[in-house]
């Protein structure tokens, strides 16, 4: 698994009842950081015109500025990301720079970028980058956090807060309607959260690429492991080669050590409790690192598909709206239909639409999400 690695499978019996072991659907890097140490001021990055173009911003109030900055073409931000003054972006990773500053460079390589290219393509994409621009490493580059995410197929969820035992000092959950959607454990260097991937994706991120990866669009459970630098380091993980030697011990050792699900007994000991069906599953998964699979190929339309559908339900309950204020403004006594509302939608929104501004605002989301800024 040092990019990511598809599964799609049946359940595995390994006995009676419950104790079936749910099909894992996808596993990978969810989220990678990582800083440069650079000597920035040899190369051709031009720090004048990145402080000129950000000031700028802020000035005509602009969301950003497409600047091509040797093999790439990033969006510039107006703002920065403490302690990094400048933040550029494209869809597959977001660079953080400072000019006096060392490392002077962070990379956040994004969950879309990580799932569609893998890892290795995308740090030798950065790599390509850096000497495009004649900036060279001072020094080795430093992994400051991985997410791994394990996604399973659990139509049915028997656990509840009770169930996990771990070594961590805070824990918690968050519930939607009386249903619990995420348990975590820790924080700082080490977090572990077990949550609804498809609840998160309907309410938050819009990450509506994973139902094609998964092959469904209900009952996916991600385990996700983060850790940050003080927690790889313990486990011999600086660098990047380091990551893909390491990964695996340090993800056993958390999976196994620092949180753990379990099935409920009578044991008061909850330690003695025999491992859930869910965890089994976790473990010999991770046991089988490290392990390469084929990066499934995105079709961007999946994602384009599922925004069209989100806004064509937000703009159907905003037309329900408008037909109730038409309704009371022309005293009707019952609801507009809306082949009659939509007939007097020209003239309502005649005097809200100018063709220039209009044309304007859409090619600025257009090239918003050209950068995944959207």
């Amino acid at each position: 698994m040092s990019d990511s690695v598809g599964h799609s499978q049946g359940l595995a019996q390994v006995g009676t009842g419950r104790t079936q072991e749910p099909p894992l659907l996808l596993s990978g890097l969810d989220s990678l950081y990582v800083c440069y140490y650079l000597d920035a001021h040899t190369g051709g990055l031009d720090w004048d015109r990145l402080a000129y173009e950000k000031e700028r911003l802020k000035v005509t109030r602009e969301e950003l500025v497409e600047l091509e900055l040797g093999s790439e073409r990033l969006a510039l931000l107006p703002y920065g990301r403490h302690p990094y003054r400048y933040v550029l972006s494209c869809c597959d990773f977001e660079v953080r720079l400072a000019e006096r500053l060392q490392p002077c460079c962070q990379i956040q390589f994004s969950s879309q970028g990580l799932w569609k290219h893998g890892k290795d393509a995308l740090t030798a994409r950065v790599a390509a980058w850096f000497r495009s621009l004649g900036i060279v490493a001072t020094q080795p580059e430093v992994v400051s956090r991985a997410d791994w995410a394990f996604d399973y197929h659990l139509p049915v969820v028997d656990f509840d807060l009770d169930s996990f035992v771990s070594r961590a000092t805070k824990d918690g959950q968050n519930r939607e309607h009386g249903a619990v959607q995420t348990y975590r454990f820790g924080q700082g260097a080490t977090v572990v959260r077990v949550y609804d991937k498809v609840a998160e994706i309907e309410q938050q991120s819009g990450k509506a690429v994973f139902y094609e990866l998964w092959g469904q669009t209900e009952n996916v459970w991600r385990i996700e492991f983060q850790l940050r630098s003080e927690r790889l380091k313990q486990g011999g993980i600086r660098t990047l080669a380091d990551l893909d030697e390491f990964q695996g011990d340090v993800l056993r050792e958390v999976a196994s050590q620092h949180t753990t699900l379990r099935e409920k007994t009578s044991d008061p000991n909850r330690s003695r409790w025999p491992l859930h069906p869910l965890w089994r599953r976790l473990q010999a998964d991770i046991a089988r690192l490290p392990e390469t699979g084929l990066i499934r190929e995105i079709d961007p339309a999946v994602e384009l598909d599922w925004r069209l559908h989100r806004q064509l339900r937000s703009l159907y309950g905003s037309l329900k709206g408008l037909a109730a204020i038409r309704s009371l403004l022309e005293a009707q006594d019952k609801a507009m239909p809306l082949e009659t509302l939509l007939a007097e939608l020209p003239d309502l929104l005649r005097d809200e639409h100018a063709e220039s501004i209009w044309l304007s605002d859409v090619n600025d989301r257009i090239t918003k999400h050209g950068y995944g800024q959207w």
